[in-house]
């Protein structure tokens, strides 16, 4: 139980690194740097970078330890691009299987939602990002487009925690959200998959400019 909570210690401290920039895109890490940063093991450092890599937070580099992902704006663009198209078709398969208890997962995690915008909880807010899309990816009911639905929210999680710190744009995230939950409730596929169109349209507008503030270092590193 020790050697498990350790493992989730480590993992957990470097993923919020990671997602909240304060490690860099194309920053080598690697075990020994981790073990002495965090005065720990490196067994726990190898299990947790190992499950980063999986998370695709990480990039393996074989003999030479792991690198944080350092993508260009266009390759960041193709991503959402692809993600948004993929996420259209989990959403129109979700109304034809999505349960009551999922729909009220779904209404919880916009509750939970509104008040981490009002408490400006950034790293909060991304976690619920990522659990309400997963909700959909499960109520798709396919394996396959889960784990093609899951692998894209992974490579996408930090960039879309770099538009969750954008003061402005959290209201305009939420009431996607909230449009997709609706259309769910009345089984309009064509909302849907419009309203997931819509939120990740206006994801990749913003994207550029927030791209250079996180690579200007320009965000506050302070978050809860």
């Amino acid at each position: 139980m020790k050697k498990k909570s350790l493992k989730t210690k480590v993992y957990k401290a470097l993923r919020h690194d990671i997602v909240s920039g304060k490690i860099k895109g194309g920053t080598r890490v690697t075990e020994v740097a981790v073990a002495e940063s965090l005065k720990v093991s490196r067994t726990p450092v190898r299990e947790a970078l190992q499950k980063l890599a999986q998370e695709r937070l990480l990039i393996s580099i074989p003999k030479s330890g792991f690198m944080v992902e350092d993508l260009s704006d266009d390759d960041i663009q193709d991503l959402f691009t692809i993600r948004t198209d993929i996420e259209q078709i989990a959403v129109s398969k979700a109304i034809q299987y999505i349960t009551a208890e999922e729909l009220k997962a779904l209404d919880d995690n916009l509750e939970k939602t509104k008040t981490a915008i009002k408490t400006d909880k950034d790293l909060v807010l991304t976690e619920l990002d990522a659990q309400f899309h997963s909700i959909i990816y499960t109520a798709a009911r396919s394996r396959s487009l889960f784990r093609v639905c899951k692998n894209f929210s992974d490579m996408t999680l930090k960039y879309r925690h770099g538009l969750n710190r954008t003061a402005s744009l959290r209201s305009r995230m939420l009431k996607h959200h909230l449009e997709i939950y609706q259309a769910l409730i009345a089984k309009n596929a064509e909302s849907a998959a419009q309203a997931m169109a819509d939120h990740g349209k206006e994801a990749k507008t913003h994207l550029k400019v927030v791209m250079k503030k996180i690579r200007s270092d320009n965000f506050d590193r302070d978050d809860d």
